[in-house]
């Protein structure tokens, strides 16, 4: 049976994470720091769990592996279930990191690279994030910059306000900064190498694990000068703000009515990001809450979404 799907999403408490998507967005979670939820996610390390309907109860994976044809025409050139959407709370600082291209990782990690886009939900005044190297570098600068705990010196240092988006393609080194709330919509995958994390210890009292080795063979070491160049105005209350071989990202501005439709070529995500609303399906009315996220499984048709909110779309 194919119907829109609400997920119930897996949760991360790590060291840099705050309490605002349990306090404000509601998530579940054991404890009161959720740093990462992830909303759409079909990976191992944290799978998101159909909430609603026939299938209440099963994991994505497990649903999308007995009904392939509900991701869509696309995605059979992927291996693996192409995308992970996360919210991301950061109290403080993430660590300074980069992700391997899918050939390395591929190679040496038997899973996909990643490549990642942020959407900004929300920021406090004088945040932002680094992306890239103001300058080329060469990787004796960079090594002796790390060395000296000098690596924040050559980086890019963007400030961010609410809306913005930011594309970031495997091999640019970055950090998301504290005091933002940040929708991520990335490759499939798990792999972080860490250059610098601030001399930081985690939960068992140790420093947190780098991996200079690996991210000094991955990083690219030309200068970044417009990370956020990919945003184009579609329609009224439509941008488009990051397309690449494995997603397509929307934020789309519902008032009063947003009509759209889902064919066989691919799923499509919603996040609800501010606002809420309702998603009509044939005869039937769905809620949308501030943070609900919604899979709309590939040849669902024609939907409607009615209300005041903001939502980030995904697809193929």
């Amino acid at each position: 049976m194919i119907y829109p799907m609400k997920l119930k999403p897996a949760t991360k408490d790590y060291v840099w994470g705050g309490t605002r998507l349990k306090r404000e967005w509601k998530k579940p979670s054991e404890g009161d720091v959720i740093a990462e939820s992830w909303e759409l996610s079909c990976h191992n390390d944290g799978m998101s769990v159909i909430e609603n309907g026939e299938y209440a109860g099963m994991p994505l994976g497990e649903l999308l592996e007995h009904m392939p044809l509900y991701k869509g025409e696309k995605c059979g050139q992927f291996e693996f279930f192409p995308i992970l959407i996360k919210l991301i709370d950061a109290k403080t600082n993430l660590s300074i990191q980069v992700h391997p291209s899918d050939e390395y990782a591929l190679a040496k990690e038997g899973q996909y690279g990643k490549s990642e886009m942020w959407y900004i939900v929300d920021a406090e005044e004088g945040s932002g994030v680094y992306c890239g190297f103001k300058k080329a570098v060469d990787a004796a600068e960079l090594e002796d910059a790390l060395k000296g705990g000098k690596i924040l010196d050559l980086l890019n240092f963007i400030p961010v306000k609410k809306g913005d988006s930011i594309y970031i393609p495997s091999g640019t080194v970055h950090a998301i900064c504290g005091g933002l709330l940040i929708c991520e919509v990335q490759q499939n995958s798990s792999l972080t190498y860490r250059l610098y994390d601030y001399d930081r210890v985690g939960k068992d009292g140790k420093k947190r694990e780098l991996h200079i080795e690996k991210a000094l063979q991955v990083v690219n070491t030309a200068a970044v000068t417009s990370p956020n160049e990919n945003v184009v105005c579609e329609s009224d209350g439509v941008r488009r703000l990051a397309s690449c071989k494995y997603f397509t990202v929307r934020e789309i501005k519902v008032d009063p009515e947003y009509k759209g439709a889902v064919g066989q070529e691919c799923f499509l995500s919603l996040t609800c990001t501010e606002g809420e609303g309702v998603l009509i399906w044939q005869d039937t009315s769905f809620d949308i809450a501030l943070g609900d996220t919604l899979f709309l499984p590939a040849g669902l048709g024609e939907f409607t979404l009615r209300g005041g909110m903001t939502v980030i779309s995904a697809c193929v």
